[in-house]
């Protein structure tokens, strides 16, 4: 059989009849009804459903290239590391992560269970849209799957052997030039709202600023902490009123936990600048800004309550033994998050991969005016990153932050 070719609303069908998978939506390919999803930039994705008998299910296929972007050339390999991360998150968080029916190496095919009761996190925050659960699931998400695939619970040499199973060269490298290089220099990949042309070339100029971004590029290239998802922002949550649940992790590898944390909060960072222009009043866009802290603060909250009864029950006693040590571990932690949570804000600003909070903001001056409400507070975090002893401190640097157009 010759490599599988780009999926299509037709051949789709035929693909999971042919791979027994007609049991999971009932009838056959004559029943079923195939939509793409346009929302990502790197797979194809299909939604697959039974209208008659009410099922559904997600086809996820990567190429040999991003889908929107056809001359970024990336792995076919991305989706047997979502595949294997999906897996060990499903040991340790199940209700945060969607169901897997299948998976071929081969095609680079992964189906699994239709999220279609929830919503992208991202779009539903520019509407102001509160998950009153989401800060407890995603903070005990990343507590588990970060605590148990870190040193502190596995056997050295498992872990070792774990980390050279999912090294992820080349979309590491992405992360490497597109969050920690590009954003803070000339460079053809950038892009941003014309108005923001003197603070980038603030940015640019900063030395100071891209020192500190080194020192954290250096770190997400050298510390396998743990198995990190490396691109949980809000646009890779799905999430109702009851449920959240994580997708999309075929950028994970061992890396520094700080980063899973930092890139999440990082976002809520965003959502609150860009409710600069989203709000439809004054007192909403309080009211939704400080849901927003308030998350934020309860979040990290949740991770070191559920990171410490782990490390209490789990923990390799001989090798970690200083209760110390573990202050400072988690201390360091979120300074970590936010020294992340500034480049991603960054990154996302200023760079390359533009996130839909802004660009779906039509006018030109106020949306140059939300991001740099977004570039204030990103400065504010990554200054500050070293001595942040609270999450309330750092939710008060955004609070504190100020548009500057």
């Amino acid at each position: 059989m010759g490599e599988l070719e780009a999926l299509n609303e037709t051949t789709v069908k035929s693909y999971l009849a042919q791979r027994g998978l007609a049991e999971r939506l009932g009838g056959g390919p004559e029943d079923w009804a195939a939509e793409p999803i346009t929302d990502g930039n790197v797979n194809l994705l299909f939604r697959v459903k039974n209208p008659h008998a009410g099922r559904s299910l997600i086809v996820k296929q990567a190429l040999g290239y991003a889908w929107r972007y056809p001359d970024f050339k990336m792995p076919k390999g991305r989706l047997a590391i979502e595949h294997a991360v999906l897996q060990v998150a499903a040991e340790h968080a199940p209700e945060q992560v969607p169901e897997v029916y299948f998976f071929s190496p081969e095609d680079a095919v992964l189906v699994m269970e239709d999220l279609n009761r929830h919503r992208e996190m991202r779009a539903a925050l520019r509407e102001g849209t509160r998950f009153p659960r989401a800060a407890e699931h995603l903070g005990r998400y990343m507590a588990r799957t970060l605590f148990y695939t870190s040193d502190l619970y596995l056997p050295s040499g498992e872990k070792k052997a774990r980390a050279a199973e999912l090294v992820n060269p080349v979309l590491r490298k992405v992360q490497e030039d597109l969050v920690f290089t590009q954003p803070f220099m000339e460079h053809p990949n950038n892009r941003y709202s014309p108005p923001l042309e003197p603070l980038v070339r603030e940015i640019y100029a900063d030395d100071g600023l891209r020192a500190e971004v080194h020192e954290l590029k250096e770190r997400y290239m050298t510390q396998a902490q743990a198995l990190i998802h490396n691109d949980l922002h809000t646009g890779s949550i799905l999430a109702n009123e009851e449920e959240t649940k994580v997708v999309d992790p075929e950028f994970a590898f061992f890396g520094p936990m700080g980063h899973d944390l930092g890139t999440y909060l990082g976002n809520l960072a965003l959502a609150y600048a860009a409710y600069e222009a989203h709000a439809p009043n004054e007192e909403e866009k309080r009211a939704f800004r400080d849901w927003l802290l308030e998350s934020l603060i309860e979040t990290w909250r949740v991770f070191e309550r559920e990171f410490l009864a782990a490390w209490e029950k789990d923990v390799q006693r001989e090798e970690w033994s200083s209760d110390r040590y573990r202050e400072r571990y988690l201390k360091r932690l979120l300074q970590d998050a936010a020294g992340f949570g500034a480049a991603e804000m960054f990154r996302r600003l200023i760079g390359m991969a533009h996130v839909s909070d802004f660009w779906s903001i039509e006018d030109e001056d106020e949306r140059a005016a939300a991001e740099s409400l977004g570039l204030d507070i990103a400065r504010a975090w990554i200054a500050s990153w070293r001595a942040l002893e609270r999450p309330e401190d750092l939710a008060a640097l955004v609070r504190a932050g100020r548009v500057l157009l």
